[in-house]
Parts: C-alpha cells; sequence; structure tokens
C-alpha cells in the first residue's frame, strides 16, 4: 500500500506540473493576443474583470477542501453509502451560496447605480454558476485520482486558448473576451462533474440531503475556509500597503514581486496537493512509518525546490525582469534575496500543514496564522520605513520561519509519534 501510495502521488504530481507549464505557456499567448485586440485600456478592464477568476476556489466556502479529507476517510472505513451523503450535502450548499452570489449581482445590476459594468457582472454571473461545479476538482483528488482533475484542468487551458483566438478574430469586445475565460471554466468544470458521477455511481446525490452530513461539511468547510483567508492576509494587502506608505513605484515592485512569488509556491503546492487524501488515508490504517517519511523527505524534498528555484531568482531575475517588463523597476539585488527567502519561508510548513488539514487539526492553523498575519501588519509597518517595498515583504517569511514553521512541524510531529 505504502508503494502504491507513492505511485499515486508521482504520477497526479507529475500531471499536475505538466498542467501548470501548459497554462503558462498559454498566458505566454493570450496576453499579448488580448492586448493586440483590446488596446491598453481595454486590456486593463479585461485583466480586471477576469482577475476575480481567483475567487473560483473560494467561493465555496471550503465545501471542496472538506471533501478532500472526507471522501478518502469513507472509503478507507468502508462506508460507501457516507459517499453520495457528502456530495448530495456539498452540491445543495453550493447551489444555495451560487444563489447568494447571483442575488448579489442583479441587486447591484438594478440597484439604478449599474455598480457593475457589463464585464464584471459577466464575470459574477459566470462565476457564480460555476460554485457547485468547482467541486469536480477536489472530487477527483478525495478518490485519489486526481491526475483525472489534471486532464480537465488541461482541456480548460485549450479551451481558453481556443476561445479567445476565436472571440480575438471575431472581434469581439471587453465582454466577450471576458466571457471567453469563464465559460471555458465553467463549461470544463460542468463536464468534470458529470465524468464524475457517471463514472462513480455510489457518488451521485440523492434527496433530500442528510442533516448529519450539511453539519459536518460545513463545519469542515467553514474551518478549513478560515485557514485559507487566515494565510492569504499574511500576504494579500502588501500592495496596498505598499502603495499607502510608499507610493505607486513602491507598489508597481510588490505587484512584480507577488506574481514571482506566487507562481513559484503554486507550482510548490501543484506538486504537493495529491499528498492530502494520501494522508487521510495513511492515518486511517494507522500507517505511521510511511506517514514519519512522508513528512520528513517530503518537506526536505520540497524545500531543495524551493532553494533551486530562487538561486535562479537571485541570478537571473534582474536581467529576465527587465527583459519581461521592457524597463527596470528598480528591484535591486537584496529585494531579489527577499523574494528567494519568501518562497522558502512559505514553502517549508506545506507538508507539515497538508497533514494537519488530514487529520483535522484546524483550529490551531486558524488560531496561528491568523496571530501571525496580525504580527506582520505591525512588523511592515517599522519595516517599511527603514527598507521599502522589501521591507514589506520580508515581514512575512521572517515570521514564517520564527513562529508558523516551527509551530507546525511541533504540532505535526507530535501527532505523528501518538499515532492519533
Amino acid at each position: 500500500m505504502p508503494r502504491e501510495r507513492n505511485r499515486r502521488i508521482l504520477f497526479i504530481s507529475g500531471i499536475g506540473l505538466g498542467q501548470r507549464a501548459a497554462q503558462l505557456l498559454s498566458t505566454l499567448i493570450t496576453l499579448p493576443l488580448v492586448l493586440h485586440a483590446l488596446g491598453l485600456a481595454g486590456f486593463g478592464i479585461w485583466g480586471a474583470a477576469t482577475s476575480l477568476a481567483w475567487l473560483s476556489s473560494m467561493l465555496d466556502l471550503g465545501l471542496g477542501s472538506a471533501l478532500l479529507s472526507l471522501l478518502p476517510q469513507a472509503k478507507a472505513a468502508g462506508q460507501s453509502a457516507a459517499l453520495h451523503r457528502y456530495i448530495t450535502a456539498s452540491l445543495c450548499i453550493a447551489a444555495c451560496l451560487s444563489l447568494l452570489v447571483l442575488g448579489g449581482g442583479a441587486a447591484l445590476w438594478l440597484g439604478g447605480q449599474h455598480l457593475l459594468s457589463a464585464p464584471f457582472l459577466a464575470a459574477v454571473i459566470l462565476l457564480a454558476l460555476n460554485i457547485p461545479l468547482n467541486i469536480s476538482r477536489d472530487i477527483w483528488f478525495g478518490l485519489h485520482k486526481g491526475y483525472i482533475a489534471g486532464y480537465w484542468d488541461f482541456a480548460q487551458t485549450l479551451l481558453t486558448l481556443a476561445l479567445l483566438l476565436l472571440a480575438a478574430w471575431w472581434g469581439g469586445g471587453i465582454t466577450i473576451m471576458t466571457i471567453a475565460v469563464y465559460a471555458a471554466m465553467l463549461a470544463i468544470n460542468a463536464a468534470s462533474l458529470a465524468h464524475a458521477l457517471l463514472r462513480h455511481p455510489e457518488l451521485r446525490p440523492r434527496a433530500p440531503p442528510a442533516i448529519a452530513a450539511l453539519r459536518e461539511i460545513l463545519t469542515r468547510g467553514s474551518l478549513l475556509f478560515a485557514i485559507t483567508i487566515a494565510a492569504s492576509c499574511a500576504y494579500s494587502f502588501d500592495t496596498l500597503l505598499a502603495l499607502h506608505w510608499r507610493g505607486a513605484a513602491a507598489a508597481a515592485q510588490m505587484v512584480i514581486a507577488m506574481r514571482v512569488c506566487t507562481t513559484a509556491i503554486g507550482f510548490l503546492n501543484i506538486i504537493t496537493q495529491p499528498l492530502w487524501p494520501e494522508f487521510v488515508e495513511a492515518a486511517a490504517e494507522g500507517d505511521l512509518l510511511w506517514l514519519k517519511k512522508i513528512l520528513r523527505h517530503g518537506t526536505l524534498l520540497t524545500s531543495a525546490l524551493a532553494i533551486a528555484g530562487s538561486a535562479l531568482i537571485v541570478a537571473f531575475g534582474a536581467p529576465v525582469l527587465r527583459w519581461w517588463l521592457h524597463q527596470d523597476m528598480h528591484i535591486t539585488q537584496a529585494f531579489l534575496w527577499v523574494m528567494a527567502a519568501w518562497i522558502i519561508a512559505l514553502n517549508l510548513p506545506r507538508i507539515a500543514g497538508l497533514y494537519l488539514n488530514a487529520v483535522s487539526e484546524l483550529k490551531f492553523q486558524i488560531y496561528l496564522l491568523t496571530a501571525a498575519a496580525l504580527l506582520g501588519f505591525i512588523l511592515k509597518y517599522f519595516a517599511v520605513k527603514s527598507f521599502g517595498a522589501a521591507g514589506i515583504l520580508a515581514a512575512t517569511p521572517i515570521l514564517w520561519l520564527l513562529i508558523v514553521a516551527p509551530a507546525y512541524f511541533w504540532l505535526a510531529w507530535g501527532r505523528v509519534q501518538r499515532g492519533n
């Protein structure tokens, strides 16, 4: 069984890595295409409207993340009846959330002030419709078949590219270009969910949803959502803080730095995501030897990858950024070192965090990450005075190295040692 788990992890990680590379290649093609088709002003509006796509993984309020633990738990315990109860409960709650978002969008549109322009209205509508469909990816991972989710993600990349090419050829405006991005996401997620339900009849929802399943999904999902929000608050406001404290030039530096850092972390997250359901299965079976091995070796391996990637940023970041941006953003060598530290530090507790999610050690993470985010705001306030935008960026890795990572290691290793 450990060998089978390792094989699944490597295969799913490889598929995810290939899909993310294809997504980056597609971005290199689509961005100049849309810029040429819409012009600079239109491109800015389109970019803002499509940037809301990242909300697709958060609007379900943690329902999909809850399935990453609940589905493999039910499979490991041989509780096949629980599978459809969890899916039914998740889809019902997600449908209600979808109606709430649609209602909010309608209120903004019909309020007489037209607070949402057409591209943003289209984005809100399609994002809302996507909420029940977006859990399909987590269903595949929960079934230990994350490679199928990777195939569907690759199909979404191709469909998005095709629709944008078609829209540009047809002469579509900002709204059409925006719809192309979200329509591809909606269509692929719908096909992925239908695929999962057709291939696994035991998952098919049945009415009415069980109260116990609704309560369990909501409780687990809300805690996981709180962890995501707390972790995001550690760095999501850095650009706004740079703008407020140091002006537009510092904010521009922060935009570039955060894009590079979050892209690097995204690659590492794709590689490690398959560990979550495997941790659930191993914990249910009491395979402590495998858990200890993966916690130790997984952390060392991902840290080595983070260090290698960060070394490339330090060595070649300055000329590559000038080539990419066609101008000098005055990102110094010291700033590049801070970016490298950011990537390494935020990746450090990743494996331990996936294990803690798998064994439902959630409230500790919320308290810890919330405290780190609050301390971060204080540290950034003082650091920016001496070090500028680089000081704002440096606050998060400092806290992750001194507080967050040691606390995660301590709790995760303690849980494995106790065997619970």
